[in-house]
């Protein structure tokens, strides 16, 4: 059995079809199904049933693919650990991030691209689910996010600073100048929201529950950046939290006075992984930066 192997196994139960799992390893596929053959040969099992069409996998190949995926991951821990051993200043970094910590996120890239020119950074955003998903692939190195609502016994979180959902308006807007604001004020303004999906959706709703009214919105949009656009017409007000809109002047966040509102802003990594050296360098730099250490003191500016 090689490792060569238990990969294009893996591979192809990721897609189940030869054809695109070749496709991915950049092999034929008829190298693909001859290896394929080979390790079902020496394990004794058939690992995927096979039609015309599609590939599923049987019992055993279900049994086999964690094992098979833990084999693959140790192996390049292993390649790893040698790296960082000779302490080589090389290789990929992967960096997941939620839209509305990407702020957080910028003095640190800048940081670790000058202290560490020969790493290459790879930084993802999406939504804390979709890259909860990518971390348990071993496709990101660690997530800066806010701390998952739902619990997560897989997944380590390292506290960063505490954040509140706040009102965030333009700064000509009529609550612009409150100090605070409830829920139930909102009724009477325009309203654009993140998407259902987003942290703070997720955060809002929960904020929401046992309340005798509802908060409608004009638009829904998984996208900060266009929410800000209509925010600052000064027509619109939106609902985020205070991290999204960190250092913008343009803006206003009024603090949403309601029980419960509070989110961890956290470092999510894979609970039992090795970590690289690039990744425990990124972090202390992040630990460091003046987007974090202010925002220990001070929720909102």
């Amino acid at each position: 059995m090689e490792l060569r192997q238990l990969k294009y196994f893996v591979k192809s139960a990721e897609y189940l079809n030869f054809s695109e799992a070749a496709k991915h390893l950049f092999i034929t596929q008829s190298t693909l199904s001859q290896q394929i053959k080979q390790l079902e040969f020496e394990l004794g099992f058939t690992l995927f049933l096979r039609n015309s069409r599609h590939i599923s996998l049987t019992e055993a190949g279900e049994e086999f693919l964690p094992f098979a995926k833990r084999t693959i991951q140790d192996a390049e821990d292993s390649v790893q650990r040698l790296n960082d051993l000779q302490n080589v200043k090389t290789g990929t970094l992967r960096v997941g991030v939620t839209y509305s910590l990407s702020t957080v996120l910028t003095e640190g890239l800048m940081q670790f691209m000058r202290s560490f020119p020969g790493i290459r950074l790879e930084v993802c955003y999406k939504t804390v689910q979709e890259l909860l998903v990518l971390l348990r692939e071993r496709k990101v190195d660690f997530i800066l996010s806010y701390k998952p609502l739902m619990e997560a016994p897989d997944i380590e979180a390292m506290p960063l600073f505490e954040n509140a959902l706040a009102l965030v308006v333009d700064k000509g807007h009529p609550l612009a100048s409150r100090r605070k604001v409830k829920l139930a004020e909102l009724q009477a303004h325009q309203l654009v929201l993140p998407s259902p999906g987003l942290q703070a959706r997720s955060m809002l709703d929960r904020l929401m529950e046992g309340k005798d009214f509802q908060l409608s919105s004009r638009l829904e949009l998984n996208e900060t950046n266009i929410l800000l656009q209509m925010v600052s017409s000064g027509t619109y007000a939106t609902i985020l939290s205070t991290s999204a809109v960190f250092g913008n002047t343009r803006f206003k966040a009024v603090p949403i006075d309601e029980p419960g509102n509070a989110m961890q802003a956290s470092l999510l990594t894979l609970k039992g992984a090795y970590k690289k050296a690039s990744a425990r360098e990124f972090i202390n730099i992040l630990l460091n930066t003046e987007a974090v250490k202010r925002r220990l003191v001070n929720w909102f500016d």
